[in-house]
């Protein structure tokens, strides 16, 4: 049966692991952290340049073909700027969220 200094110090080293895992919990964004947080804003950038590249030119290879032009070329953009948005909305949401 533990004594009451033992009981008291087993409830004091558990206090201060507790308090250990708050202060961990609230730290600002070390360099550690923040390394993967600007490569996935930098992956946003490129997703957004290259969803709206790829409508742009797909569009304008489209109305070659087809002789629309630009009908197809904004077109193109319009879904490439769509793709874009809703892409980047959730990549945001899921760096914001970790």
């Amino acid at each position: 049966m533990p004594t009451a200094d033992e009981s008291k110090a087993r409830d004091k080293s558990h206090d201060v692991a507790s308090r250990d895992d708050t202060r961990e919990r609230e730290r600002p964004v070390g360099a550690q952290g923040l390394a993967p947080t600007l490569a996935r804003l930098t992956m946003i950038g490129w997703f957004v340049a290259a969803s709206i590249s790829v409508g742009a030119i797909a569009g304008w290879w489209l109305d070659g073909r087809f002789g629309t032009a630009p009908m197809l070329l904004i077109g193109g953009l319009l879904i490439g700027v769509t793709v874009a948005l809703v892409g980047m909305v959730r990549m945001l949401q899921a760096v914001g969220s970790k």
